[in-house]
């Protein structure tokens, strides 16, 4: 009875839990995300971490839902190619 509890409880919480995936790149993290919420926080991110005062990090999404967080030198590189906004 004990063995049932517990693996509907983990199936459960398997159903419960957001898809989400993080990558470590040389140059950036990347973050796969597709919860609707999630992707909006990101969103409002970009705004607040791009801005003119701040060199670095740099974050951009694309394609929607994939974002990539550069810092250091690939920031600036990123950042350049993409045109300083």
């Amino acid at each position: 009875m004990r063995q049932g509890m517990a693996r509907s409880r983990a199936a459960a919480g398997a159903m419960k839990e957001p898809d989400r995936r993080v990558r470590i790149a040389e140059d950036c993290l990347e973050l796969d995300v597709a919860e609707t919420r999630d992707i909006d926080v990101l969103r409002r991110f970009l705004g607040r971490v791009n801005g003119r005062a701040y060199p670095q990090p740099y974050l951009v999404e694309g394609p929607p839902g994939r974002f990539r967080l550069y810092v250091g030198d690939a920031a600036e590189r990123v950042r350049t190619r993409q045109g300083i906004r």
